[in-house]
């Protein structure tokens, strides 16, 4: 049984004095933590004013250094479940201190974009702003190619993790593009939760209207969790926010219940997607959620809503809607979604909980 690593950056950088296990003539640890300092200080606290820039009509989730914080944690978990080594010889699923190194420069550099391009193009941009970021080129070409090719691979419709190859020689040495990119696609994914939303500023009622409704979906996500293949997120919703609809830039209005309908779907497609690529052992099968919905006035429990996501039948699920594939989300003939939840607290909002 190999250790749980609480983090695949403080154990990168564990792995000083051990130099001799990545290509020779440069130290991967000491370069690591110097463009991790310039990303810290010049790119990520940045990206948030830019965003603001970019969107004028709404302002978006967190993209700074806490969501590269998190995206390292939730990279943590997958490598986790794959039992990972850096010893060849031990037990487990050898990642070598060099591919860990590739992986952690893709995640400081994934949405770097941001700064050089607009929300739809960042991930293809990711690459051009390290070639520039990089001016005393500490990195060589080639590095800095799958660095970028992996950090672009994190967004994306059009099979981005599939045109990647799925060995590369590198500096002497073997990397996974395919498998480094799939961690970090699904590592993005599922970095959302209440730290990713602006909890003050929605208190006060200072964030842009066309931008609530994604920060309510951050701040309702409590928890998190991943074991054997499943995904589990926990919501806790407050039922005055589930009365009316949010504006959505250049979209219809929407209730958060939808939102997080499409959200989750979202989740589960990604889940997917990035699987074909992960051995089987870090692969999400299923995508399990509970929304709780409390009173506002004393935090009792309304009602929750709980439905699984998971594959049945013939694997295609392009052409189906989250009422499709979970029967709980339906009565009768009604899809339980944000009209319904809204009629069902109005007409609860007398009653005794449940």
């Amino acid at each position: 049984m190999t250790e749980i690593i609480k983090n695949i950056e403080s154990a990168f950088l564990a792995l000083r004095g051990n130099e001799d296990d990545f290509p020779i003539g440069k130290n991967y640890i000491n370069t690591y933590e110097d463009l991790k300092l310039k990303f810290d200080t010049q790119v990520h606290p940045e990206i948030k004013t830019k965003i603001l820039e970019i969107e004028e009509d709404g302002y978006y989730n967190d993209h700074g250094v806490d969501h590269i914080k998190m995206v390292i944690l939730r990279a943590t978990w997958l490598l986790n479940a794959l039992e990972i080594t850096f010893d060849k010889n031990s037990d487990g699923y050898y990642i070598s201190p060099f591919e860990l190194f590739i992986l952690l420069m893709a995640i400081q550099l994934h949405d770097a974009g941001h700064l050089i391009a607009s929300r739809e193009e960042h991930a293809a941009k990711g690459k051009e702003l390290l070639a520039k970021f990089d001016s005393g080129k500490v990195l060589s070409a080639a590095e800095r190619k799958h660095i970028g090719d992996i950090a672009k691979a994190h967004g994306g419709k059009k099979d981005p993790i599939g045109k990647l190859p799925i060995e590369e020689n590198l500096s002497h040495q073997k990397i996974r593009p395919q498998l480094l990119a799939s961690i970090l696609r699904l590592a993005d994914e599922l970095a959302e939760d209440k730290t990713r939303a602006s909890n003050f500023l929605l208190d006060i009622g200072k964030i842009k209207e066309t931008s609530i409704i994604f920060h309510l979906y951050s701040a309702s996500l409590e928890s998190i969790v991943l074991s054997g293949g499943e995904l589990k997120l926990d919501f806790y919703i407050h039922d005055e926010v589930l009365l009316k609809k949010y504006s959505i830039k250049d979209k219809d209005d929407k209730y958060l219940i939808d939102e997080i309908y499409d959200r989750t779907f979202k989740t589960f497609t990604e889940s997917l997607y990035c699987s074909r690529f992960l051995p089987e052992k870090a692969r999400i099968n299923c995508v399990k959620v509970s929304i709780h919905i409390l009173k506002s006035d004393d935090d009792d429990e309304l009602k929750n809503i709980s439905y699984e996501l998971k594959e049945t039948g013939y694997p295609y699920v392009s052409n189906k809607n989250i009422y499709d594939l979970c029967e709980s989300l339906k009565d009768d003939q009604s899809n339980i979604d944000g009209e319904y939840i809204k009629n069902f607290i109005e007409n609860n909002l007398n009653h005794e909980s449940i």
